[in-house]
């Protein structure tokens, strides 16, 4: 990993994110009618929290999905010490992986909204039809860059964003592709996906202050409440990134997707597919349990999920699992959704940069039932060389990332 680009709700660049992130600073608020675009079906009774991703400034394209990515994809970029020459010049051995969980849907509401009124008879291509379909980002960023590797867009509901590494990863390992841009990207804060998630039970619920919604593995937490971002990161095979004297953040080791058949919303109460997984990817990667420092955590502040995964990181960890820094920053940042896994694999990555680990924000009482070290309230310095990346999506979707420093 040589660069990285990150837009979350704190900020649109990648030194301003992780400097609220790693403060322990929150960004949930109120959500107002100026939040939504085109949602007369918004009403000020109907409080919902967020964090709406920082404001860009772009022109010429009407949907946030795409902004978000091409500006995550500039800044990892520039933050590789790659450009426009270089990509005119070795474009076919490049790829971009981006991925989200769903359509756009600033653009979805958009086409709704305008095919219900009298002007729809008048809609015509500059409408922006394009902008509409989930590979929208990655055709985006692959134009605007000269990528002409594969271009793939995963849709793994909340793993998306670390299916999309992986699988940028495994372009290099076959050796397809010498560099790819790999991550994910999302904008859902609008009525239909907040009342859904509302509805399903996962949303955080009977808090006053917007900012303490999140709870991850809290005894009072009540579930997660929705943000907006993106993250991409530069992936290259090390002997081209050697070669050129580049900066590297990390070495990707492996990682690994598989599937929990326990319903739509829910886990396993025992984690044991994403301890296999865990254990799984470990085993290919020639490491033990004692050689990881820090993990990643998924970290929703759903009821039974952070159990879940709490009894899966025992599991695959064993006695080893009280030494590990453990921690989510949903609490911070909300659910990214889509975007969930790149960026908090972004975060990782610069955690171990710092050599800090990020905090759980609003972990006030632990549940006794999730018993980890989850650097509760405030960052903490520590050595970190090996850290993991867990991300679930609902449906199933699990997903591991292991990295190292070099």
């Amino acid at each position: 990993m040589t660069g990285i680009g990150l837009v979350t709700p704190f900020a649109a660049t990648r030194e301003a994110s992780w400097s609220s992130i790693r403060n322990g600073e929150r960004a949930v608020r109120w959500l107002s009618a100026d939040d939504f675009d085109l949602s007369p079906e918004f009403s000020a009774s109907a409080r919902f929290a967020g964090a709406p991703h920082a404001r860009l400034v772009e022109s010429g394209c009407l949907e946030p999905v795409i902004q978000l990515a091409n500006t995550a994809a500039s800044e990892a970029i520039h933050d590789s010490g790659l450009n426009a020459e270089f990509f005119s010049e070795h474009g076919e051995r490049c790829g971009c992986v981006i991925g989200t969980s769903k359509v756009g849907l600033r653009s979805f509401a958009r086409a709704f909204h305008t095919l219900n009124s009298n002007t729809a008879g008048d809609m015509t291509a500059e409408f922006g039809w394009d902008q509409l379909g989930p590979d929208a980002a990655v055709r985006s960023v692959a134009s605007t860059w000269n990528l002409r590797g594969p271009s793939l867009c995963p849709v793994a509901a909340c793993a998306t964003g670390l299916v999309s590494i992986l699988r940028g990863a495994e372009l290099i390992r076959s050796g397809t592709c010498d560099v790819v841009l790999a991550g994910s990207t999302d904008a859902s804060l609008v009525p239909i996906v907040l009342g859904s998630f509302q509805r399903l039970g996962v949303m955080a619920r009977g808090f006053e202050d917007p900012a303490k919604a999140c709870r991850p593995f809290d005894a009072d937490r009540s579930g997660f409440v929705i943000g907006e971002g993106a993250a991409v990161l530069v992936l290259e095979r090390l002997e081209f990134a050697q070669a050129r004297r580049a900066s590297i953040y990390a070495e990707f080791l492996g990682g690994g997707m598989a599937n929990d058949p326990s319903g739509i919303t829910q886990m396993e109460p025992d984690g044991a597919s994403l301890a296999r997984l865990i254990g799984d990817v470990l085993c290919r990667a020639k490491m033990t349990p004692k050689d990881i420092d820090y993990i990643s955590l998924h970290g929703t502040a759903t009821r039974a999920n952070d159990v879940a995964e709490t009894q899966a990181v025992r599991s695959a960890f064993g006695t080893h699992a009280d030494r590990i820094l453990c921690s989510s920053v949903k609490g911070a940042i909300g659910h990214l959704l889509g975007a969930a896994g790149s960026v908090e694999t972004a975060i990782t990555l610069l955690a171990l940069r710092d050599q800090v680990a990020p905090p759980t924000v609003n972990l006030e009482t632990a549940d006794p039932q999730c018993d980890l070290d989850y650097v509760a309230k405030a960052a903490r310095p520590a050595r970190l060389r090996s850290v993991m990346k867990l991300s679930l999506g609902f449906g199933g979707h699990l997903a591991v990332g292991l990295f190292r420093a070099v």
